[in-house]
This record gives structure tokens, sequence and C-alpha cells, in this order.
């Protein structure tokens, strides 16, 4: 008897100690709606957003923010003056050459931005229920001091008006990188901070990575007819209508995501295929030479060949396109796309791997960088691995002296 009410005993401890641990956890939800018009003569972009904000949460809000990533794209800002403090440090290389403890990337290059160069977002007013929010800039975050507090469990619709300059590329996003890519649109639009059981994430945009909250986007990009666009989202009218001023008219839509990324280029080229039911991979790049339309066709052919091994090993690719598109200082990952600076495959599948981690579970790579990028580096070396002993010998886009080797 004393061995049952033991064992009742234990059983009713662990049920409360199991219970205890299920906290009330959830997820904010966010719609965006967001109109945009680039002028590529001003590299200036104006647009509006109409959003559905779901606080999901138990707590009542009263501020919301967002982040305004371009306005680190100035000299003296928060980003440039970290890398110049760390350009004083000095570092002994390998080959035992004293070298500054720098990103080679932005180095002091944020410091040399003239007014038309540099990067910047201004949200000139945001309303809900047609009443004016006041607005209070902290550099790359916007802090939003709400009239009425946004209750939990409860939506609200905000409207928002922007403005926003695209900075010459210095890191990830901007225009006229090194390849020559005109428009590498990350982190484009004044984009909701999010909430979660720790609060509000409000990192400065310095030199991490992004958080986003969950949610839909319905974007319209407007801009010179000339011009080829792609990224985030289906394409809902491959033909774009023309309006009065002789611009083209483009619409995206992707559903359970939490960031947009788009490119704009008036000499790239396309490349793409369905590779299963549900499921297009795009290649956006800039010809050059035969040489480098072999490489980027070659990304095209070995994604198709690493997919169904990237499924069974990783688990089914949700979405239903990916972009694989020229336009980064390196490689970054963005919901549905990424941008490369080169058509390595190496690059090409370490980016892609993201998708099943950061963009589809949605880490906080301000805290947690290490799970996201352990979790893909491991994915990248097996996939290259599976790819090099199967595949690579077989592709019609490599010379026959790299099939020898």
């Amino acid at each position: 008897m004393i061995k049952k009410l033991n064992l009742v005993f234990i059983a009713i401890v662990a049920f409360i100690c199991v219970a205890k641990a299920q906290a009330d956890r959830w997820q904010q939800h966010i719609d965006y709606k967001i109109k945009a018009s680039l002028d590529v003569t001003t590299n200036v972009v104006k647009g509006s957003e109409d959003i559905v904000y779901d606080n999901n949460s138990t707590d009542t809000l009263r501020k919301v923010y967002f982040h305004l990533y371009w306005n680190a794209f100035q000299p003296n800002s928060a980003m440039d003056i970290r890398s110049r403090e760390l350009g004083k440090n000095m570092l002994t290389s390998r080959r035992g050459d004293q070298v500054q403890d720098w990103d080679a990337r932005v180095k002091d290059r944020i410091q040399g931005l003239q007014p038309n160069e540099i990067g910047y977002q201004r949200v000139s007013q945001i309303t809900i229920g047609g009443k004016a929010q006041k607005l209070v800039e902290h550099e790359t975050i916007l802090e939003v001091q709400l009239t009425q507090p946004i209750a939990p469990k409860t939506s609200v619709k905000m409207s928002l008006v922007f403005e926003a300059q695209v900075p010459k590329q210095i890191r990830r996003s901007g225009r006229d990188n090194a390849e020559g890519v005109r428009y590498s649109m990350s982190q484009w639009y004044p984009k909701m901070v999010e909430y979660d059981y720790q609060g509000w994430n409000t990192n400065p945009y310095i030199a991490r990575e992004f958080y986003g909250v969950w949610g839909n986007y319905d974007v319209t990009i407007k801009l010179d007819k000339n011009y080829m666009v792609g990224g985030t989202g289906v394409l809902q009218n491959p033909t774009a209508p023309l309006d009065k001023d002789g611009n083209k008219v483009w619409n995206f839509k992707g559903n359970t995501i939490h960031d947009f990324v788009w490119f704009a280029d008036n000499h790239f080229k396309h490349l793409s295929k369905e590779v299963r039911k549900g499921l297009t991979l795009h290649v956006y790049y800039k010809s050059k030479d035969a040489k480098a339309d072999s490489a980027w066709s070659n990304v095209l052919w070995a994604a198709e060949k690493v997919l169904p091994y990237m499924e069974k090993k990783f688990g089914a690719y949700p979405y239903p396109q990916y972009s694989f598109i020229q336009g980064g200082d390196g490689g970054m990952e963005y919901a549905m796309a990424t941008l490369l600076k080169g058509p390595g495959l190496g690059t090409v599948f370490h980016e892609w791997i993201h998708s099943w981690y950061q963009h589809i579970l949605g880490t906080n790579e301000s805290l947690y960088a290490w799970m996201d990028e352990g979790f893909t580096s491991y994915g990248e070396e097996d996939v290259s691995h599976y790819y090099e002993v199967n595949h690579a010998a077989q592709s019609p886009y490599i010379s026959e002296a790299a099939k020898k080797q």
C-alpha cells in the first residue's frame, strides 16, 4: 500500500512539474500591405504600410516599435563608430602581419558616404483609428507612443507613411555594389519589432542579424519598366501593367514569413524551373561572360539535385518558391530568397539551409546566432558532401577538366 501511495505521489509531483513548466506561450502576428515606389534617378523609396497587428500576448502594450535599419548607414551612426573603434585594435594574422580588427566589409566606409549616398528611413506619420501617434526616433529604432493601449488578445489596424534613401551598399542592403547590382533591397521598409516572452526586442542595428514577427506580406512595387524585379513571395502579375509615367507595378505575396527582400536591376538574367509540384526555384544574376552564365546555371542544376536529399534530411521546404539572387556582400538569408555575392555552391547551400532553421523556426539571431549558424554550417557540410559524391561530376555546366579532378 505504501509503495502504491509513493507511486501516486511521484506521479502527482511529476504532473505538477510538467504542468508548471508549460508556460502560456504565444506568438504575435502581423499582416503587411505595403505600397512602394522607387525612383531610380534619386534612389528614393516612398511608400505606405497598412498593418493589422495581433497582440496574442497576455500583456497590454502601451508602445510599439519599428526597425529603421538604413539609418545605420550614416556617418557617426552606432554601426560606423563601432567599426572604426574596432579598427583601432591590431591583431597578428597567420602570416605574422599586423591587421586591423574590423569587419573588412564595413571598415570606415560609412564615414565617407556623401549625402546622396547615405541610407535613411523616415516615418512621417502613423495613425490608428485616424489618430496620429507620437513618434520618437532612436536612430535605427522608432518608438511609437500609443494614444490607446493594445489589450491582450486583440488586434489593431495601423497606417504608416515612410520615405527612404537607398544607401550605397556597405553591408547586405543597398545600391551599386561591387558586382554592379543596382538595388539589393533588404531591411528596406519600417519593420515591426518582435515582442516575445522577453518583451520588446529593440536591438539597434549595429552588426547583428535579424528577428521578426510572423505574418503575411502583400507588397506592391513600382519602378522603371526596364528593371527586372524578384525576391520574396510569389509574383501575382507576371505581365505587370504600366502606369501613366511608364513605370511597371509589381505585386508579390508571401504568407507565414517574417521578412521580405527584393532586388531590381536592368541587366539581370533570370533562370527558373519547377523542380517539384508546388516549388519553383529561381536564379537571378549579372551576365558578364559565358563562364558566369555556366556557373549560375549550375546553381539551379545543383539546387534541384540536392533538394530531395535536403527534404529527406531536414523536412519538406514549405514555401512555393525560392530565389538565389546575386546582390550580396557574401551571402545572407531572407524569406524565400538569398542575396549572394557569387555562384559558389558552398554559400548557395548554406544560405538555402537557413530556410530550414531561421525562416521556418524564426529563432532570435540577435541572442542565439550560434543556434542558426551551427545547424546551417552542419547542413552545408553534409549537403556539399552529398553533392560532391553523387552529382558534381555529372553537371553539364562544369568543365571536363574539373570533372576529372
